[in-house]
């Protein structure tokens, strides 16, 4: 079966762009098993004879009433699907939906019906809404900090509300209590790279712990002339 991919170079950057960091989650432990999901707006990339191809599989609600995402296209990585089988074969753990007139369902499109990730409420609410101080890298390139969501039911419309609160915050970087981390950014890269920039923070702090010592980080004056150095938002 001829791939949607074929013939269109930009769609297969994004798609193997997703599967680098796909690797990328895989390499550093952050994806077990099938644990961690990616959602990619590709509308940009989506031509004539894509908007004009079948469903492969039934019209599915979403859950919840988005009215910005109308005819929009998105690259999703599969329910139980492991991010180490992403990285090879994108296309197999993953597929390409539209969202419908309605606003409140979708259909795979392509290349297999996968069934997207159970986050997929969570992320499309906030595709439609649109530990700083321990190195400079953190405050340089996660300058709006990391938001805090308290535990709730995993994939639940109550958790992609509280994440949007926590974005219309100010924040970028969403930590999930005892569940994980929600990244929004211009792309997929840049998304991992604010992750794997906390993630470093953390480490640094955690380990100055473990060695008996209290980490004191940069001082709110060292904060604040990044800011101003870097022009940064916060």
């Amino acid at each position: 079966m001829k791939s949607i991919l074929e013939n269109r170079p930009a769609l297969r950057a994004e798609v193997e762009k997703v599967a680098e960091v796909a690797g990328y989650l895989w390499q550093k432990g952050w994806a077990e098993r099938n644990g961690g999901n990616i959602t990619v707006n590709v509308t940009e990339l989506v031509d004539d004879e894509i908007r004009q191809m079948p469903a492969i599989g039934p019209v599915t609600p979403i859950g919840l009433t988005l009215p910005h995402l109308k005819g929009c296209y998105f690259y999703c990585k599969g329910t139980n699907m492991r991010m180490r089988d992403l990285a090879r074969r994108p296309m197999e753990n993953g597929s390409i939906i539209r969202i419908l007139d309605d606003c409140a369902s979708y259909e795979m499109i392509a290349d297999n019906p996968v069934r997207p990730t159970s986050e997929l409420p969570s992320h499309l609410a906030v595709h439609d809404y649109l530990l700083w101080s321990m190195i400079p890298e953190t405050k340089a390139f996660c300058p709006r900090g990391l938001g805090m969501v308290p535990y709730m039911l995993p994939s639940s419309n109550e958790l992609a509300e509280a994440t949007i609160r926590a974005i219309d915050d100010d924040y970028d970087v969403v930590m999930w209590e005892k569940h994980g981390v929600f990244a929004v950014d211009v792309d997929v890269m840049a998304a991992f790279d604010q992750i794997d920039v906390l993630n470093k923070s953390a480490l640094i702090y955690i380990q100055s712990r473990a060695l008996g010592h209290e980490p004191e980080g940069m001082s709110d004056e060292q904060m604040a002339e990044m800011t101003r150095a870097f022009n940064l938002p916060k």
